[in-house]
């Protein structure tokens, strides 16, 4: 054999090595919520959390901590969306071995799952700390409800949107999804083919990428998806609204605000920066909800977790959305479906976003 071919076979072997080593090392593994103090992780504050600033259960993290004035050490971890593969990165995955985000570091022991991590955190509060879960237990059953309702799971793509306000987050979240695609390099993207745990998420981001929106929602199953998230939602935003009027307090529990609120709030901002939160308030009288959702932004932690968060990324897709919304009715229609002035009396919808409403 010449040099040549022995140096290509030598080289061959070495990125055969690599690979193998770096796909062991980024092994996901299943766990359980909670605190896990059988693992002490590497920590330089007392408090620390990892999320990600678009990360619909990031989001409620940070505001419960923000709410109960628990300082944290914040890393910021990147999904494909905000830039790259960051969750199955082989540094977090020894943070969090299942490879989501968030994850709360308490004395250097992990808390996982969003909704354990609440709970947890106002464990670890002060005494002094507002009190996120009500001490009567109707209540507090009252807001599991509310938790179970807005909650997303990794089955949501296959159905529940007609049972929970959470499962219909996926599909409405498409079209800001494929936008911010736009937006992140392809070599980025196709790492996910040699590292993800499955090949479906990257070559679904791949066609996103080189599709685009436009493209995109043509294809019929996406297109129904979409717009099937979008009715049910519509129903159960309803339901908010009508739970609103019926007790007239600020919010949804009564008099106090609760892990309910944070959790409804944050589903609220998704429906707000995709463009549906307009569109709902369109098509639907929602006056409680409305209200509602402002009395949530002005909250000062709101400004603190979220605002103070904003990934540029995000922001950017978001104006492109908007963009859409006012300069090209047709695919806004698409995207949307239809909406026309008659049904949204009193509201400021684009007259440009109405002119071709048809189903």
């Amino acid at each position: 054999m010449s040099l040549l071919l022995y140096s290509f076979l030598g080289l061959v072997a070495v990125g055969l090595l690599w690979f193998a080593v770096e796909k062991r090392r980024r092994r996901i593994r299943p766990i359980t919520g909670g605190i896990d103090r059988s693992t002490t992780l590497p920590h330089t504050e007392a408090v620390e959390l990892y999320s990600n600033s678009f990360s619909h259960c990031s989001r409620k993290v940070r505001l419960v901590l923000a709410e109960l004035g628990i300082e944290a050490k914040h890393h910021s971890i990147d999904l494909i969306e905000t830039g790259w593969y960051q969750t199955i990165s082989a540094e977090y995955l020894k943070v969090n071995p299942s490879g989501l985000v968030p994850t709360l570091v308490h004395q250097g022991h992990p808390v996982f799952e969003s909704d354990d991590i609440l709970t947890y955190a106002q464990s670890i509060a002060d005494a002094d700390a507002p009190q996120l879960v009500p001490a009567d237990e109707r209540r507090e059953a009252e807001m599991q409800e509310w938790l179970h309702f807005c909650a997303i799971v990794s089955a949501d793509l296959m159905g529940g949107m007609k049972e929970r306000a959470g499962a219909c987050i996926p599909g409405l979240t498409m079209p800001l999804f494929i936008t911010s695609i736009r937006y992140i390099p392809l070599r980025r993207i196709l790492v996910g083919f040699l590292f993800h745990h499955t090949v479906k998420s990257p070559t679904l981001f791949f066609t996103f990428k080189v599709l685009g929106l436009r493209r995109m929602m043509r294809v019929s199953k996406l297109r129904e998806l979409v717009h099937a998230s979008r009715d049910a939602m519509r129903t159960h935003l309803e339901t908010i609204d009508r739970s609103l009027a019926e007790h007239g307090k600020p919010w949804i529990l009564g008099e106090s605000y609760s892990l309910a609120d944070v959790s409804i709030s944050c589903m609220l901002l998704r429906l707000e920066e995709t463009g549906w939160l307009r569109w709902f308030h369109a098509s639907a009288s929602l006056p409680h909800l409305s209200a509602y959702y402002d009395r949530l932004k002005a909250r000062s932690a709101w400004k603190e977790a979220i605002e103070a968060h904003a990934h540029p990324i995000v922001t950017q897709a978001r104006n492109d959305l908007e963009q859409i919304v006012e300069t090209d009715p047709e695919l806004a229609e698409v995207v949307y479906g239809p909406l026309t002035r008659s049904e949204a009396p009193g509201l400021d919808v684009p007259q440009q976003s109405a002119a071709t409403a048809s189903s």
